[in-house]
């Protein structure tokens, strides 16, 4: 099969450069959809990232810490929440300025911050810190002794006890920032992080055993976020691995699979805006970039240079036309016993005669897509959206071959079946016999 030609790829470094120097590209920056930018983000790295990350809106960065402060500890698995990444996240806000820190941390939600901190922080109630030390037995003298190790801040009636104390001075200095313009607010998190804390020492055997332990609490944050997530095309690690797993196990014909029945129910469609920012005294004033207000959003152009980088995936009618013809005459001249990709030819011709029917399954290769980025591996790691689509190609080529066997494969035939049959339940069909196949080479 043909596989879809790979312009170079610009650098991290070039990348930002070319988003930098562009004003706008900069103000396009804030017209991206949050799961977008967090791509972005990732792909230049956070920590030099800090001018995108002072350009974005609190909302753009809310939805980004859904996919950026939660990780798996191996490819597919399922995500828990890091705080070590939220302090790396205090610190690159506070290079856009303590006020614009400030500005953050009471624009996000406060179940947000009170997970991140309790994560980062024991924070104790002081009579509670007396009656553990009060016995005296050998118990109490060993938590005195680990108080002492430890780094250990008090404010108003708390005691903050650090978790980790490499990550101590960003936490510690960004709770200070928040304290000098909104102390409410910063009692209200340490207040409802205390609750926290005095349940978990309750329930591990009392203060001691927990600043022993190496384990650390989760909370239920991930309620909110799946809420966010649900309705952007997101598939869950543990939904693409059901998804796999039934599609290496085979059977159910061309019915659709209940988990793809229940992500299409929910489906909102999700695309990079093409309109201007809106604009107004107040959000022109938080503004981190004179250029970015100034500027008229080149939303389109930005796109464009984030597919070019691999940031975002190509929109699938992209690569699939590029393809036709040039692939078939490429093919037939330089290996004429190859047989030219059925399925991309059949999504071609069905674009010219049931353009609706052809967005449905253009919106099945996304999921598709997403399955894979979310459940798959690709040498060691997440598969590249680019990747992805690749093996979605090739996984739906070999299932539509197979489904087509009995009665001859021809274009004719293979456009009615695509017409028929989603494109996941010839994905289906064919990861069972891509998979079946490389076990049986292994």
């Amino acid at each position: 099969m043909t596989s879809i030609s790979r312009p170079r790829v610009p650098s991290s470094t070039d990348l930002l450069l070319r988003i930098l120097e562009r004003p706008a590209l900069v103000a396009a920056v804030r017209e991206l959809p949050g799961a977008v930018l967090g791509k972005l983000i990732e792909r230049i790295g956070l920590e030099d990232a800090g001018e995108l990350v002072a350009l974005a809106t609190t909302a753009q960065l809310e939805r980004v810490f859904d996919d950026d402060l939660w990780r798996a500890e191996r490819v597919g698995g399922d995500e828990t929440f890091r705080p070590e990444r939220f302090a790396l996240w205090l610190r690159v806000m506070l290079d856009a300025g303590e006020e614009r820190l400030v500005q953050r941390l009471c624009e996000l939600p406060q179940e947000l911050l009170a997970l991140a901190v309790h994560r980062l922080v024991l924070v104790l109630d002081m009579d509670v810190v007396a009656e553990q030390l009060a016995p005296g037995d050998e118990e109490a003298e060993a938590l005195e002794r680990a108080l002492e190790t430890s780094l250990v801040e008090e404010w108003e009636e708390f005691r903050l006890i650090a978790r980790d104390p490499d990550l101590w001075d960003d936490v510690w200095g960004a709770l200070l920032s928040l304290n000098r313009e909104h102390h409410g607010r910063l009692r209200e998190i340490l207040k409802r992080c205390c609750t926290m804390s005095t349940e978990y020492i309750s329930g591990q055997g009392g203060l001691f055993q927990v600043l022993t332990a190496e384990e650390m609490l989760d909370s239920d944050v991930a309620a909110a976020r799946d809420d966010r997530r649900g309705a952007e095309r997101f598939v869950s690690p543990a939904d693409a691995r059901a998804f796999l797993a039934r599609a290496r196990r085979g059977g159910g014909g061309e019915a659709r699979d209940p988990l793809t029945r229940a992500y299409f129910r929910g489906l909102a469609p999700q695309e990079i805006p093409k309109r201007e920012p809106r604009e107004t005294p107040e959000s022109n004033r938080r503004r981190g970039r004179d250029v970015a207000r100034a500027a008229k959003a080149d939303v389109g152009e930005l796109a464009a240079l984030l597919r070019e980088a691999e940031v975002i995936a190509p929109p699938p009618t992209q690569p699939l036309a590029a393809l036709l013809p040039a692939a078939e005459e490429k093919t037939a001249a330089v290996r004429p016993h190859l047989v030219a990709p059925l399925f991309e030819q059949a999504m071609s011709e069905l674009r010219q005669r049931d353009p609706a029917r052809f967005s449905e399954r253009t919106r099945e290769l996304g999921y598709l897509m997403n399955v894979l980025i979310a459940g798959g591996v690709h040498e060691g790691r997440r598969p590249r959206p680019v990747e992805a689509l690749e093996t979605v190609l090739k996984t739906c080529e070999a299932g539509m071959r197979a489904l087509l066997a009995a009665g001859g494969v021809n274009h004719e035939r293979a456009l009615t079946l695509l017409a028929r049959a989603p494109a996941d339940t010839l994905f289906r069909r064919g990861f069972r016999d891509l998979d079946t196949s490389a076990a049986t080479r292994r």
